[in-house]
């Protein structure tokens, strides 16, 4: 593989890692297209090893203000949205559900810039689990329905709970990742490589994180999780004009 390929792909997720770290997610979103436009193999199976190191990471950084209690409905509705979203897709192409989840996705931003407030209760983290996963696997965008609820939490607990629910996410997506082939030794290698840089990167982002407002950070996931519907219904959308 030639370097410049491995440059640019560690450049790329050193940028969602910068973002992740000072926002609370978003690594994937930032990352994963660039990445793939260099070396599509890399998608999903370095992104997500990457993304569990630094959930790792941040978990750590952040681990006086996580709570496993209040995560815990999130967790449980991780598993089957997992599960659901390999069964859709028997019946159900990708691209539609993709669609669909987008609109989603973009309709509980509008709803979030109203007056109405998402509250982290045990049935709406377990519904924003539920989606994630469902979203995770099928569109490699799991991140939103997690930040929509935790938006209004304090800038701290919020990196720290979804590095926690992160780590849980990128777990359990490695292992069906290496279930199904996608994820080998030969992606754990380059992984490797490239993990460095984003590492770095993170190390970075602490020391710049307390310049930034906790209302900037909702309104930073919100634009996050704007981009993330939008290219949801990107690619459910594109096969329908080619």
């Amino acid at each position: 593989m030639e370097t410049s390929t491995l440059i640019f792909c560690a450049l790329a997720l050193s940028a969602g890692c910068f973002v992740q770290s000072t926002v609370g997610f978003g690594m994937a979103i930032v990352a994963a297209p660039i990445v793939y436009f260099y070396e599509p193999r890399f998608v999903p199976g370095v992104v997500t090893f990457v993304g569990l190191i630094l959930a790792l990471i941040n978990m750590w950084q952040y681990r006086r203000m996580i709570s496993f209690t209040g995560m815990s409905a999130a967790f449980v509705g991780r598993v089957p949205g997992t599960i659901v979203a390999g069964w859709i897709l028997v019946y159900i192409s990708a691209e539609h559900l993709a669609l669909i989840l987008g609109v989603g996705v973009l309709l509980a931003v509008l709803i979030s810039l109203s007056k109405v407030r998402f509250k982290p209760t045990p049935k709406a983290l377990f519904v924003a689990g539920f989606t994630s996963g469902l979203m995770g696997t099928t569109t490699s965008i799991g991140g939103p329905p997690m930040a929509l609820v935790l938006q209004h939490a304090e800038a701290g607990k919020l990196r720290a709970n979804l590095a926690v629910y992160f780590v849980f996410s990128c777990v359990l997506s490695l292992v069906a990742l290496s279930a199904t082939g996608h994820f080998s030794l030969w992606h754990l290698k380059y992984a490797l490589i490239v993990l460095p840089a984003p590492i770095l990167t993170t190390l970075l982002a602490y020391k710049v994180q307390h310049l930034i407002k906790t209302e900037w950070v909702r309104y930073a996931l919100l634009v996050l999780c704007t981009f993330a519907g939008m290219a949801a219904m990107w690619q459910g959308l594109s096969p329908m004009w080619t």
